[in-house]
Order: C-alpha cells, then sequence, then structure tokens
C-alpha cells in the first residue's frame, strides 16, 4: 500500500478514510472506476455532483467508483521524489491500473490539473498516445458543453448530466471487458450523450439532461471531509435547471429545462440524510431558490424537524424570497443571504432578461436587520457592451438603502464573459483596458467603508474567456503549460497569465482573436452540441436584449426555446411528511431539560493520525448526531454542542486516550450508542467507552481516567511516594507536580478544576518512526 508522507500539509486529504467512504470491495469487483476532481480535496469534497455520482456507481453490482483529487504542490513533490505514482483514496490503487478514469470539469482553470494528473498516474496525457494497457479516460461536466480545446486529452466526452449515462458505461464496459480498448472505446461512445474525440462526433451529440428530478437518486450518504471543506455542509438539491432566461448564463442554458423535487420527497431525503451524516447544516441547492414553489412549506418542516439544523441558500433572484420566508430563516440556526444584481441599473437589466424587483428588496431591509442580519453579499458583472457609466454608478441605488437600514454590504464584481449556447455567444469580451477603467467607476462611487468591494482578477477571467470560447486549436496551448508546470490556477496565488501570453507570441497568434465578437456567419466550435434549445430562439434573444425588451420566464409560460417541458404545476407535486414521520426525524434538539454529562473516550490511529484537532471536533460532533445522541445545544443564531476536547495531539501521533465530554439527553444502551458512534467515524478512530458525569457543577471537568479508574485528589494514598509505581508527570504553568499512579493508567485531564497537560507515553506513539498498528 502508497504510504502518506506526516510532513506535508494536511496529509489526511490523501489517506481515504472518511465516514461513508465505500471500501474493501476488490473480491466483489469487476469493474474499477476512478471518479476524478480536479483541484485539492477541500474544494473537491464540496461539489455534490462529484458525490452523486460516487453513490450511483457503488450501487451497481460489480462496479468499485473510488475518488482521486489534485494533490497539493508538496504532496506532487513528493510523489516525484519518491517515484509514487498518483492513487485513490479509498484503496490507494495507482491511477494508472484502474479500469476507467473519470474527470468532472466545472472550472476552466482545471484542465492544467488534469494533465498534471495524468503525468503523476504515468499516463499519456494525450488520448492518441495511450495503449491497450492504460485506463480509459472520460470527462464530464459543465465545460463539456465546449470540450473542443481540451477534449484530444480524454478518450470519451460526455455531454450533459451524468447519472443515467455513467451508469450505462460502467454497466456496458462491465460486459465487454477484456476485449481491445479501442474497440470498447467504440462501443462507448456509440452511447447516446458520448462521443470519442480520436474519430470525432459524425453527427450531433445531444445533451442529456434527467426528465423526472423527482424520481431520479439523491445522494444520502456523502463521505464525510476529515479536512475542512470550502462547503462543509449537507446539500439538497431542490431543483435543477433555471426559466428565468438571463441571456449572459451558461447554467441557465445548459441545464434547461427547469425541474423541482417535490417536497414530501425531500423531507424524506433530508430526515435520512441527517440521520447519515450528522450534519447541522445543509444547504438548498438549486440555481435560483426562490423560485422553488413550495420554499416556504420546506423551510417550516426544517425548522420543526430539526430545529438546531442551519439552512444556507445560494444566490437568490432578488424579489423571490417571501417576508414569511425570511422570518422563518431568522428564527434559530441561520444562514447568509447573496443576491444576483448582475447590472445596477433597470435598464441594462432588461437587457440581459434580468427582470427582478428592487424595490421589494428594499422594503424587506428593515425586515432582515430585525431578523439579525448584518450583511448582505451582492454580485454584479461589468463589461456589457450597452454599459454607461451612469449604469455603473446606479449601483449606490441599492447599497445606500442597505447601509440606512444598518446593512452592511459585501459587493462581488466579476467582468463578464459571453458563454457558449447562451443568446450572448456571439458578444466579444471587453478590452482589458476599458473593463480596468469601468471598475475604477464603481470603486469611486462607493466610497463607504461599510461597502467592502471584491474585484474578480481580470487577467483570470480573460483566461478563462479564452478556455470557455476556444476550439482545437488551444491543444498544444494545454501541452506548453503543461510542460512549463503549470497547475492548481484556480488558486491566485499559483495563476500567471505568462505562460499563455508566451505560448500566444511564440505561435504569432492573437490572444484576442479567442475573445472577439463572432459574426453570425463564423461557425461556433461547440455547435455540434445540440443542447435542445433552437438557435433561432437564442439569436432572437439577441435581438431583444438590442431592443432592451424582456422575455417571460419559464414559470409563468412558455417562451417556445425548443425544449419540450411538463407543465410547471406538475413538477412539484406531494406533501410534508406527517407527525409520525417528524418524530422519527427530530434530531439534536431539546426534548427536555433532562441533561446528562457524557465522556467519551476513543481512540486516534493508522490514518486517522493525520486528523487535525479542529477537523476531528466536526467528525465527532457529526458521529454523535449520527448515532443518535441528542445533544445539548447553545447558541440562537449558530446552536452548537457545548463540549470539550482533551489537549490536541500532534499530527502523526496515535493515542488510545483522547476523551470528549459533551452534555446529552439521557442514553439508555450506552454499548449500542458506541457501537453506532463507531459506525459513524472515520477509518482509524473508534469510540472505545462512553461514561455519565455523576458529578454537577464541574464546568465540564473531566472526571474520570477511564481505563484504569476514577483519579483521586493529591493527597490520598494512591499518590504515596512509591518507586515502585511508575511516575507521570503533569505541570499547570510554573508548577511541576509528580504523582504515581497504579494500573492501567492513561490520561488525565485536570485535577481539582484546574486543566493539567500530561505527557502521554504509553499510549501515545509517534507512528512515523513506528509504524505498528493498535489492534
Amino acid at each position: 500500500m502508497l504510504e502518506v508522507p506526516r510532513n506535508i500539509v494536511k496529509p489526511s486529504r490523501y489517506a481515504g478514510n472518511e465516514p461513508n467512504a465505500v471500501r474493501n470491495r476488490r473480491d466483489k469487483t469487476d469493474v474499477r472506476f476512478a471518479l476524478c476532481y480536479p483541484d485539492i480535496y477541500d474544494i473537491g469534497m464540496s461539489y455534490y455532483g462529484f458525490f452523486l455520482l460516487y453513490e450511483i456507481a457503488n450501487r451497481l453490482d460489480g462496479v468499485w467508483c473510488e475518488r482521486c483529487f489534485a494533490p497539493w504542490q508538496d504532496m506532487e513533490e513528493h510523489l516525484r521524489r519518491s517515484g509514487q505514482p498518483l492513487f485513490t483514496l479509498e484503496s490507494r490503487t495507482p491511477l494508472s491500473q484502474m479500469d476507467l478514469v473519470g474527470f468532472s470539469l466545472s472550472y476552466e482553470l482545471n484542465i492544467t490539473n488534469v494533465l498534471n494528473m495524468l503525468s503523476l498516474s504515468g499516463i499519456p496525457i494525450r488520448a492518441d498516445r495511450r495503449e491497450g494497457r492504460h485506463p480509459i479516460i472520460i470527462c464530464g461536466g459543465p465545460l463539456t458543453l465546449n470540450p473542443k480545446p481540451f477534449d484530444t486529452f480524454f478518450d470519451l466526452v460526455v455531454i450533459g448530466e451524468g447519472e443515467e449515462v455513467l451508469e450505462n458505461i460502467l454497466q456496458r464496459y462491465r460486459a465487454l471487458k477484456g476485449l481491445p480498448r479501442d474497440h470498447i472505446i467504440q462501443e462507448l461512445a456509440g452511447l447516446e450523450g458520448v462521443y470519442a474525440p480520436l474519430t470525432g462526433p459524425d453527427k450531433a451529440v445531444k445533451r442529456l439532461y434527467i426528465e423526472d428530478l423527482d424520481g431520479s437518486y439523491h445522494a444520502l450518504r456523502p463521505p464525510i471531509p476529515v479536512v475542512g471543506s470550502v462547503h462543509n455542509r449537507l446539500n439538497i438539491e431542490i431543483s435543477r435547471g433555471c426559466g428565468n432566461g438571463c441571456r449572459f448564463c451558461m447554467a441557465g442554458y445548459g441545464y434547461r429545462p427547469y425541474r423541482e423535487r417535490s417536497v414530501g420527497r425531500l423531507t424524506d431525503i433530508i430526515d435520512r440524510a441527517l440521520d447519515i451524516t450528522g450534519y447541522e447544516e445543509l444547504s438548498f441547492l438549486s440555481l435560483s431558490a426562490g423560485d422553488y414553489s413550495s420554499l416556504g412549506e420546506l423551510i417550516e418542516y426544517v425548522k420543526r424537524a430539526h430545529p438546531t439544523t442551519s439552512i444556507s441558500l445560494p444566490s437568490l433572484k432578488i424579489g423571490s424570497i417571501s417576508e414569511e420566508e425570511i422570518r422563518m430563516l431568522g428564527e434559530g440556526a441561520r444562514g447568509g443571504f447573496t443576491f444576483a444584481v448582475e447590472a445596477a441599473s433597470h435598464d441594462l437589466r432588461k437587457r440581459l432578461n434580468k427582470d427582478i424587483d428592487v424595490e421589494t428588496l428594499l422594503r424587506q431591509l428593515p425586515l432582515l436587520r430585525a431578523c439579525g442580519w448584518r450583511n448582505l453579499k451582492l454580485y454584479l458583472m461589468v463589461g456589457f457592451p450597452w454599459e454607461t457609466e451612469e449604469d455603473l454608478r446606479s449601483v449606490r441605488q441599492i447599497t445606500d438603502p442597505c447601509l440606512k437600514a444598518g446593512i452592511e454590504v459585501n459587493l462581488s464584481v466579476s467582468p463578464f464573459t459571453p458563454k457558449p449556447h447562451t443568446p450572448f455567444e456571439r458578444l466579444g469580451v471587453e478590452d482589458e483596458a476599458v473593463l480596468r477603467s469601468k471598475i475604477d467607476v464603481i470603486k469611486k462611487s462607493l466610497p463607504n467603508k461599510r461597502v467592502k468591494v471584491k474585484i474578480r482578477d481580470i487577467e483570470t477571467s480573460l483566461v478563462e474567456a479564452l478556455i470557455a470560447r476556444g476550439d482545437h486549436r488551444l491543444h498544444p496551448l494545454f501541452e506548453h503549460l503543461h510542460e512549463k508546470g503549470v497547475r492548481l490556477e484556480a488558486w491566485s496565488e499559483k495563476f500567471s497569465i505568462a505562460p499563455y501570453r508566451e505560448w500566444f507570441h511564440k505561435n504569432d497568434l492573437g490572444f484576442g482573436e479567442f475573445l472577439s465578437a463572432r459574426s453570425e456567419n463564423t461557425s461556433l466550435p461547440w455547435k455540434f452540441i445540440d443542447t435542445g434549445i433552437d438557435h433561432t430562439f437564442l439569436r432572437m434573444e439577441m435581438e431583444r436584449a438590442e431592443r432592451g425588451e424582456l422575455t417571460i420566464d419559464c414559470h409563468r409560460g412558455c417562451a417556445a426555446c425548443g425544449l419540450a417541458c411538463r407543465a410547471a404545476p406538475d413538477v412539484c407535486q406531494g406533501s410534508v411528511s406527517g407527525p409520525a414521520n417528524l418524530s422519527a426525524a427530530t434530531r439534536g434538539g431539546p426534548s427536555g431539560d433532562g441533561y446528562e454529562t457524557y465522556t467519551l473516550r476513543y481512540a486516534k490511529f493508522g490514518d486517522a493520525r493525520y486528523i487535525g484537532h479542529l477537523d476531528a471536533m466536526s467528525l465527532l460532533v457529526r458521529a454523535l448526531k449520527a448515532a443518535g445522541m441528542r445533544l445539548k445545544m447553545h447558541g440562537r443564531y449558530h446552536p452548537k454542542p457545548r463540549m470539550a476536547l482533551s489537549p490536541a495531539l500532534p499530527v502523526g501521533i496515535e493515542s488510545t486516550c483522547e476523551l470528549l465530554e459533551v452534555e446529552a439527553e439521557p442514553i439508555q444502551d450506552p454499548h449500542d450508542m458506541l457501537r453506532r458512534i463507531t459506525r459513524s467515524l472515520p477509518g482509524g478512530m473508534r469510540a472505545l467507552e462512553l461514561r455519565p458525569i455523576s458529578m454537577r457543577g464541574m464546568n465540564l471537568t473531566f472526571q474520570y481516567i477511564l481505563v484504569g479508574g476514577e483519579f483521586r485528589p493529591e493527597g490520598a494514598d494512591l499518590w504515596r511516594n512509591n518507586r515502585d509505581k511508575r511516575a507521570f508527570y503533569l505541570w499547570s504553568g510554573a508548577n511541576v507536580k509528580e504523582l504515581w499512579v497504579t494500573g492501567s493508567f492513561e490520561r488525565i485531564i485536570k485535577v481539582d478544576n484546574r486543566r493539567i497537560d500530561g505527557i502521554r507515553t504509553r499510549n501515545q506513539r509517534d507512528v512515523q518512526r513506528n509504524e505498528d498498528r493498535i489492534s
């Protein structure tokens, strides 16, 4: 088994021992599939679509799906220095030994990470250089709506939503396994929504999408990150697609039609997923959550059934959330609010088909303030062809009333990028100097420091536009970037536009050629993809933008875009579960005042030795909740359990005597609870003993030494100076005390209500020097 080094940042990123991870399926496996996210663990573990495919693949007979993420620079250096290949998390199998390797592509600047991951695995980066012994390399995700700039690096490209086609690919491969690699690729390329770049599509490739979202699978048991991820919470997909028709938005057009899950189905998903994961926060995933037809009903259910669970909403359309929904979200645990304004003036928003009611937001500001919100986040774009200075300065019409209401504003400003398959796909990218001047106008119009303005890096946006609008001529660009060591570009400290400009200069190409406007006579590189939306409709939408006309959204009528959609009222049938389900679902909330204080002794060994102290705290809380412990929560807006842990272990140290103290409702069967807690912990963490503390008023201090029995105050017979007994040194500040203990002593944390740190020798080991495992 390949080893994870200790002397790197966050080594637990590479351990693969998370709760709910699917491990040890070698004996039952015909197909080994590596699902890869081309960014580091902290980012990839936040992506719902990634885990949806992970669960779907692992539900199939004979298939084992494992995960792999891009390594951070220190881990890459270790792999290259030691000659180890990049490996999967679950079994630490090199990617080169898998049957299929799939990449989920959601961001343009991650393409260089794909090439680096292939190189680290010993797999040729170009499809035409691979042989029969190499795995089949597949890509899918939002970026494949224009795969031409990078498709030469993949054997197969999947267009559209991947749930059904992934299942078809894996089952078809299982039936074909053993045949020549090229033959299998051509067979798989015959599936709908799939093409092989080496032979090219001989006809339009149809974008796939799930028609019945309510009947489709929803991820219930995502692996729980052992390192704090960017969005470490439970993701609940309430709807997919968007009917608002914003003319700049590739996601809005690329995920049409708009579909909802019924509220009855969602309440069942929420209950089951919270029970399994123990998460204390959930997010309602949607391109426009405020448009969900039963949002208020869903919020009300979560607040009743899971009162200590906070709700986060993604970016909202202004005016899409009611005052009653705001009040419910403001009760107890709550998240923040983000509104997508996109353009500051009403006239410009009409050109974008951004039909929002700013006056509604302004009327709701006092309510937001009264419900506890102190700041809002607003999204704004610059660089539209019709934009004037007056349009840019109009942002104060929104920010000033917010400040007057006592609400601070975080304004995020991004350059506009014309994306494929949208009405604006033929527009050009604004010149860099013009973009900078427009951003200066916005900054100067907002002198108040209570408006924090964050500007998206312009050079980064230009490269994103280059890749989004590029074609096959960019294949050698990515090879050049790989040779130059370009990777991890999504991180600002790793990004530089210099190697891009260098390649364009060397090949006598103009950067602006890919960013400039394109006439109706110009063939677009993504034309071979059939999204289901009529090209005539896109052209008519562009003409309406020129005239400043709005188009009806899909929630109020049909805009005749070309897709055959269900009628809107039919997509969200169902009702909230009844009281019986509510009783079973309620977790984590107090049902009375009868709480007890419990001490849990647990072990950290094996790969769990790489889990940091704060991450271990989060994992323990989720494991306790997933096991069914009803914890006492404290705090109104962000309720958390009151708990205490023993002093932090250094990374790489094993221990069987870690302690946690927490208040919870009485536990009827501690042994069964221990078993359930262990089942919800990462591999290498084990719950060993659970005891109630009988003494009260100790302010969460540890009373027991749980392996050797109770500790006794200094001065008792136990502490007599007996040289036959083992010494254990403790210190409190500068006053060092020597205590002599008997039996199988583990650890003392506090004596006489004073914090004591112990030197733990027998029950802790530096496994970097001693690789023995705790049985």
